[in-house]
């Protein structure tokens, strides 16, 4: 039986919707994937629903277009949505089973998992994700799996993730003038973990961060559970902001000088000029004006080493960043900025790399597979979840677009 998935990302600067396919339980295949620049978004947040709906009702568009194009008439019903932004937190919970002195069974392990999943959230937030992390039976701490064990209180820490009710209701409004269904809403961060993180370094500690427009979101494992998470409110937007702060530019200007020249490491450009022409456009008056490269890569560094600081703070204070043992992972669309490994890796103090989906293939013609991590995690966990659905289950016809 073939399944399909469809997954669902607004961002600051762009809406991506994929399509992922799967035939008889084998290897995820991402068969279609379309993105357009986001309007109506801000921080990673949702401030103009119609123009949201414009843009969601455009990259459906796309991909039924593509679809159509490659012999597939399938119209979208729903899909994931793989959110961020600075309202989503994360907080430790535990549950609790009495074992009385006997051996652990599958009935206090099942109680002890409905118990771990009772936190009552205010009514202002919706989960995102629970992720289990280790049994404690007594004061045995770190158990992966505690069924024959004897003892007298079996507890199940998790580490509970969840967002803004408002926030997620604005882009289920927006999804659904566009005749979009928000079929579960998931943590950015994780999805993207998901589809860049090997199982061994799920187990020895990574840290992935998720490079956005509007903020970056992060997940720290330890031991192959979540550790950590976090959204930092600075993304690639606020760099763009400081170069035209600082060197009194347009924002696509700005852009531009960020994306073609400028580096995350401010010695770097080895034999390049020493300055930087500003692209002027149809403005033939300033066609000679240019910047210090020098400048330009201070500004772009002062940004990001203050947001790798924070996440360092941040897994310091939880007492998490000394058990990363296989470094960070960078994902999203920052991560293609010309020495930001470098000064990661000097900031964080750890191995980094750049994290490309491993675990899904469809990408593979991609100039930057990084950029799609978060969408093809979302994927991921719709195939891992929903197996058992059929195509009609997922996508079905709507007339009225």
């Amino acid at each position: 039986m073939k399944n399909l998935y469809a997954a669902l990302e607004i961002g600051t600067t762009r809406t991506v919707l994929a399509i992922g396919e799967s035939e008889n339980g084998e290897r995820l295949s991402m068969t279609c994937h379309a993105e357009i620049p986001s309007t109506g978004v801000r921080k990673s947040q949702i401030l103009d629903i119609s123009q949201a709906t414009q843009s969601i009702r455009a990259v459906l568009q796309k991909v039924e277009r593509l679809q159509s194009d490659a012999g597939a008439k399938i119209t979208v019903g729903n899909a994931f949505l793989a959110v961020s932004g600075q309202h989503i937190r994360a907080d430790p919970f535990f549950g609790s089973a009495q074992v009385g002195g006997a051996r652990v069974g599958d009935d206090e392990i099942n109680e002890v998992i409905r118990s771990a999943r009772s936190m009552t959230l205010p009514k202002d937030r919706e989960l995102l994700d629970i992720a289990e992390q280790d049994y404690v039976l007594d004061n045995l701490g770190g158990i992966a799996s505690p069924k024959g064990m004897a003892g007298h209180v079996l507890k199940l820490n998790t580490l509970q993730i969840h967002a803004d009710r408002n926030r997620i209701q604005d882009a289920r409004t927006a999804a659904d003038a566009a005749h979009l269904e928000i079929r579960e809403p998931l943590f950015a961060a994780t999805c993207a973990a998901d589809a860049v993180l090997e199982d061994h370094e799920r187990r020895n500690g990574a840290l992935v961060i998720d490079l956005g427009g509007g903020s970056t979101g992060y997940a720290a494992y330890s031991d192959g559970y979540p550790a950590a998470t976090g959204v930092i409110g600075v993304g690639g937007d606020h760099v763009t902001n400081d170069i035209a702060h600082a060197f009194q530019t347009t924002n696509m200007q700005a852009e531009g000088l960020k994306t073609i020249e400028a580096n995350a490491m401010v010695g770097a450009g080895g034999d390049a000029p020493a300055r930087v022409k500003v692209e002027q456009g149809d403005n033939t008056l300033m066609d000679t004006r240019t910047v210090s490269r020098h400048a330009l890569n201070t500004v772009v560094n002062a940004r990001l080493m203050e947001l790798f600081t924070m996440i360092r703070e941040n897994l310091e204070d939880a007492d998490v960043i000394h058990r990363l043992h296989a470094g960070a992972v960078l994902t999203g669309g920052g991560a293609s900025m010309k020495g930001i490994e470098t000064l990661a890796r000097q900031t964080l103090g750890m191995n980094v790399r750049t994290g490309r989906p491993i675990h899904i293939d469809g990408l593979e013609g991609e100039d930057f597979p990084a950029a799609y991590a978060t969408i093809a995690g979302a994927l991921l966990y719709a195939h891992r979840n929903y197996e058992e659905k059929s195509i009609f289950d997922i996508f079905f016809r709507r007339s009225g677009r």
